[in-house]
């Protein structure tokens, strides 16, 4: 039992070294960025789960002005608009009152009516402009690592100075092309440089500077509010509103503003964006939701995000470890303690679990990682079922090897199967068995006259032999009596030709117990009677619940005790049932009727002289050559 215990305490904390372990290999995983791109993917579902929300209702602050196609085939080639459209646009939308107009136009390039556009700006008074920068080609825009500016393309002086305030309009997606993060600030010879939709926002609060505080420790503080940034200054865009759902603007043609078809409501007080979002100019990007954006839209979801203050923070990565450790211990104990269906299930509910956190935190600005942590539990589900196959394979092994010593090996694992299937209970069938019996001859007498060590070692080598050749033919050792032993055959393992293997093992076990005498001179002489009997006979476990051993009772085993206890040393008697199998391939010897102890009707015995050269096929398949004769005292 102490065994037994400490050998399950090994394998308890041999497996949870080995979760452990997996959950370790997943942290450095997750904290040198390997499989990245996959976490950023998988990140997406968040994203792409608020789809499923139809409650979208339009954002109230913003409007977006779209370059649309209609526009396109009213006005003619954006290229070749007159920049007078563009002051007619923002005097309609100064008498409508919007607060700020956004430009994500870049006029960079001199061009006719330059002076009625900048006129019109410096009487709207609240227009701003964006500008671009290229990145020095040696500078990665990796999560973790630093933007710097290369070259910055501005707007034409005489607009930037009417212009109420400029904003970098840039566009950095990550390595797989999809838009998660706008560079928020980036460094500029020693200041940053706010994006036009900080920007844009710090107008609308009606706040003196877009930058107002230092960042520190990856936060911009802002307006009462705090912008989390990565390492390189980006902020994470939130695409969906307070309800989780899509976020949602109202978007109006340009040509419908430019002639005044649009009511000024629409505009008063609020943020207007204009931007193109006609088909076929490029200015579109991939987005987690699944789905294409134009830029202007990124802009207006970008200032939604600061303007709300629904910001997205993924958790630090001291959280990742410990969300990791937690669960592949967690699993690691369910492969351990359950069986393989709730051990699955276990860890199909873990990974529920933690994606049904992960969208509450999400709707509450706190993304999780969704890819190692769950990837985690079914790398340590895979590997921790490997290791129990490994371990009770090995254990089965070990079981068999050493009860094989006391049991037949085929008994062994039929009870190793049963109690896999917790189907080892009490009772038995009914089988027609062969019945094998070896006894000692005068064993009482020669205990008395030598040392109990020298007969249980002289014993030890005879019964050595027997089982040997009991287990060669198929057999199952059944029972121990000190100076016997029982084998049975087609039962637990069914057996064709059951009656004559047993028959043939009786008469190899007489000559190889002749042989052993021959070969060792100096060994005590000890003769045994072999009796063999066919019947049918009750097999199955025999005592209680907690002490069970395979056993058979019946007829036939009482007529085969009596046969062995009845035979003289050195011969074979077989009863008539197994006569009547085997007879075609035996010389025997018919015995007067036996009295058996128990029985009112005499026993028919036939002594074995000779077995005849034949072919056996037993319910195996093995084909043994049958021949030999049998060595009579």
């Amino acid at each position: 039992m102490v065994v037994w215990l400490l050998k399950r305490r090994r394998r308890f904390f041999a497996g949870i070294l080995i979760a452990t372990t997996i959950g370790m290999a997943f942290c450095l995983i997750a904290h040198f960025g390997l499989l990245h791109g996959i976490q950023l993917q998988s990140s997406d579902s968040l994203f792409k789960a608020t789809n499923l929300n139809p409650g979208a209702e339009l954002e109230k602050n913003i409007v977006i002005v779209g370059i649309d196609d209609r526009s396109l085939n009213q006005l003619g080639r954006f290229s070749s608009w007159t920049r007078s459209y563009h002051a007619q646009l923002i005097d309609v939308l100064a008498e409508a009152e919007a607060r700020v107009i956004v430009f994500d136009v870049l006029f960079s390039e001199p061009a006719p009516d330059d002076d009625e556009l900048a006129a019109s700006i410096r009487n709207a008074g609240n227009v701003i402009f964006p500008f671009v920068y290229t990145i020095l080609p040696h500078k990665s825009t990796a999560i973790g690592q630093t933007i710097a500016l290369d070259s910055i393309i501005r707007p034409l002086g005489t607009f930037e100075e009417s212009a109420l305030a400029v904003g970098h309009a840039n566009m950095i997606p990550d390595e797989d092309g999809i838009m998660r993060r706008l560079p928020l600030v980036v460094p500029n010879n020693g200041h940053y440089e706010p994006s036009l939709a900080l920007t844009a926002i710090a107008k609308y609060l009606r706040r003196s500077q877009a930058i107002e505080s230092p960042i520190k420790d990856n936060s911009l503080p802002f307006a009462g509010r705090t912008i989390s940034l990565d390492d390189s200054g980006s902020m994470l865009i939130n695409y969906t509103d307070d309800s989780a759902a899509p976020l949602n603007f109202e978007t109006v043609s340009y040509v419908d503003v430019l002639r005044d078809n649009i009511s000024s409501v629409s505009f008063q007080d609020k943020i207007v964006v204009i931007g193109v979002t006609a088909t076929g100019l490029g200015d579109t990007f991939w987005t987690p939701m699944g789905r294409i954006m134009n830029g202007v839209e990124l802009h207006a979801a970008a200032m939604q995000t600061i303007l709300s203050g629904n910001f997205l923070r993924p958790v630090s990565s001291i959280v990742d470890i410990f969300s990791i450790l937690v669960l592949v211990i967690l699993c690691g104990l369910a492969v351990l303690r359950f069986r393989v269906l709730w051990a699955t299930l276990s860890a199909i509910f873990l990974c529920i679990i933690y994606f049904l956190t992960a969208f509450f935190l999400f709707d509450n600005g706190i993304m999780l990682n969704m890819l190692h942590p769950p990837a985690s539990v079914v790398g340590t589900f895979a590997c921790m079922n490997i290791y129990n196959v490994i371990y009770e394979r090995s254990e089965k092994m070990e079981i068999t090897k050493t009860f094989g010593r006391y049991i037949s090996p085929p008994l062994v694992d039929k009870i190793l199967t049963a109690l896999r299937g917790d189907e080892l209970e009490l009772g038995g069938e009914a089988h027609e068995i062969t019945v094998l019996f070896v006894d000692a001859r005068h064993f009482t007498s020669i205990s008395e006259n030598i040392r109990s060590e020298a007969v249980v070692n002289t014993l030890n080598s005879y019964l050595n032999i027997i089982i040997e050749t009991v287990l060669k033919y198929g057999g199952m050792i059944s029972n121990f009596g000190g100076d016997s032993i029982m084998a049975i055959w087609n039962t637990p393992i069914k057996s064709g030709e059951h009656a004559l293997l047993a028959t043939r093992a009786a008469v190899d076990v007489q000559l190889a117990i002749g042989n052993l005498q021959d070969e060792k001179e100096t060994l005590l002489v000890m003769e045994f009677g072999i009796g063999v009997n066919t019947g049918e006979a009750v097999a199955g476990n025999m005592g209680s619940r907690d002490h069970l051993a395979y056993s058979v009772i019946g007829d036939a085993v009482n007529v085969a005790s009596r046969l062995a206890s009845t035979t003289p040393g050195g011969s074979v008697w077989i009863g008539a049932d197994t006569y009547a199998k085997v007879k075609d391939y035996v010389t025997v010897k018919q015995l007067d009727s036996l009295s058996v102890k128990g029985r009112h009707e005499p026993v028919q015995a036939y002594e074995v002289l000779d077995i005849r050269d034949s072919q056996i096929v037993d319910a195996g398949n093995l084909n043994k050559s049958i021949k030999g004769k049998c060595n009579k005292s």
